[in-house]
């Protein structure tokens, strides 16, 4: 975990590391480790004795997660909504995410490129995680808001709160539920979105098709498949994937219906603020802002919906008159 001022990332501490808690330069998402850039699912062996086929199920020991923004647990319950579906769960993920504990870390300051307040309701993400962490400057204020959570504050050595320090936490949380509230945000902003806007083609323009606002997305769960082939072993493995590019939704007779940059550019926004609130109920951006500052081109998701939205508006207002 580099200090300085360089992006911080997420690592397993082991005896003799001092953890950095510094959540205001936590670039990297936490997902890494509940949904692997790359896993292998299962292994066939075809040997003298026949053909073995082996599921390779994690078994991860409990562990506590920690440093992460709020919108990156939120995100997690994003996750939670797909692979841990009633209907089709996912045994890998589940394997992981069952043994978790989820620590969220409030910096004495918001990140400029945070929009979260203009996603959802930010105050029943404190349901969805275990525990947050205050950054009071010379100590942590550690808020209590599960099970898991009041175990951990029960295992460590902690002193009561000060009046002064319980007020400073409500500055702090105050100060990150105000925040970059944007015109929007007062709206049900999956009806607002419409499949046919100029919008889209002027993402489609300037966008390159890196993949980078999906990869540094903390809730973006695409994934490829793929088999790999070592003598008379055979690896089934998953990997990190996006819709982004333009293979992803490639047929194997050759048909590919997001040819082209515009449909893809759709895509990616409608199933996050449309699409994923219509299946699990849920926004599927929690907008920790990485989007925003990773694309080398400057597409600013938020200038986005908030044109989306306003010329919405202005063609319900035609229509009523």
């Amino acid at each position: 975990m580099p200090r300085g001022d360089s992006p911080l990332e997420f690592r397993e501490l082991r005896p003799g590391d001092e953890p950095i808690l510094d959540g205001s330069r936590m670039m990297m998402t936490p997902k890494d480790y509940l949904l692997p850039r790359y896993e292998v699912l299962l292994r066939v062996d075809k040997g003298p004795e026949g053909t073995k086929i082996e599921s390779v199920i994690p078994e991860d020991k409990p562990r506590v997660m920690m440093g992460m923004w709020l919108a990156d647990a939120q995100a997690i319950q994003v996750l939670d909504r797909v692979f841990l579906d009633e209907k089709f769960k996912d045994p890998y993920y589940a394997a992981r995410r069952e043994n978790t504990v989820l620590v969220a870390t409030m910096p004495a300051e918001p990140r400029w490129s945070w929009f979260s307040s203009s996603c959802d309701d930010v105050e029943t993400w404190k349901a969805n995680v275990d525990a947050i962490m205050y950054d009071l400057g010379d100590s942590y204020y550690f808020e209590v808001t599960s099970d898991k959570g009041e175990a951990l504050l029960e295992s460590g050595e902690f002193t009561k709160p000060s009046d002064s320090d319980t007020a400073r936490k409500n500055e702090i949380w105050d100060a990150f539920k105000n925040f970059n509230v944007l015109p929007f945000a007062d709206e049900k902003l999956y009806e607002r979105l419409a499949w046919e806007n100029p919008v889209w083609e002027e993402i489609a323009r300037k966008c390159i098709a890196c993949g980078a606002c999906s990869y540094m997305c903390p809730s973006c769960s695409c994934f490829d498949m793929q088999d790999e082939a070592c003598g008379t072993c055979v690896e089934r493995y998953r990997c990190r994937d996006t819709c982004q590019f333009e293979d992803f939704t490639l047929m194997g007779a050759g048909h590919n219906p997001r040819s082209d940059q515009l449909p893809r550019s759709r895509q990616r926004l409608l199933h996050k603020f449309k699409y994923q609130h219509e299946q699990f109920g849920v926004v599927g951006c929690t907008g920790c802002g990485r989007c925003v500052e990773m694309c080398p081109v400057n597409v600013d998701i938020r200038d986005i919906l908030c044109r989306t939205c306003a010329e919405k508006q202005e063609e319900t207002a035609a229509a009523e008159a």
